[in-house]
This record gives structure tokens, sequence and C-alpha cells, in this order.
């Protein structure tokens, strides 16, 4: 699930932000990925960077993002 959400958003992304997407989905998947993936989780061999910092005004999807290593 954590994999379509974040995917979701990078093709919103890629398309210019066509449809809203569904903040409620978007905090579940961060709530799971914040458990899933400690910092203790990442490094070599795991396909997440480090966590980026989001913007203040980052909706779910962006702090997804940002947790999963992805650039704003």
């Amino acid at each position: 699930m954590m994999e379509t959400v974040a995917h979701t958003w990078d093709l919103s992304q890629a398309l210019g932000h066509p449809l809203p997407l569904d903040q409620e989905l978007g905090e579940y998947a961060l709530q799971w990925a914040q458990q899933a993936l400690t910092a203790d989780r990442r490094g070599e061999g795991v396909p997440f960077g480090p966590v980026r910092s989001a913007p203040q005004d980052a909706d779910a999807y962006g702090r997804l993002a940002a947790w999963l290593g992805r650039a704003l």
C-alpha cells in the first residue's frame, strides 16, 4: 500500500497534479512508513534514501515522499 501511495505521488508530480490525492490515505501510508522504515532500517541494500525535510506546508503525500528520501 505504501508503495502504491508513494508512486501515485510520483505520477501526480510528473503530470502537474491533475487530480487531488486522498489525504487520509496519504496520512495512513505516512504513519505506516514512519513505523516500518526507521533510521536504523536505511542504508546499503535498502531502496529508500535518508529522510529529507518536507516544507512546512507539505501535504501528507509530500511528507511521505520526504520520509522515503525523495526530493521535493
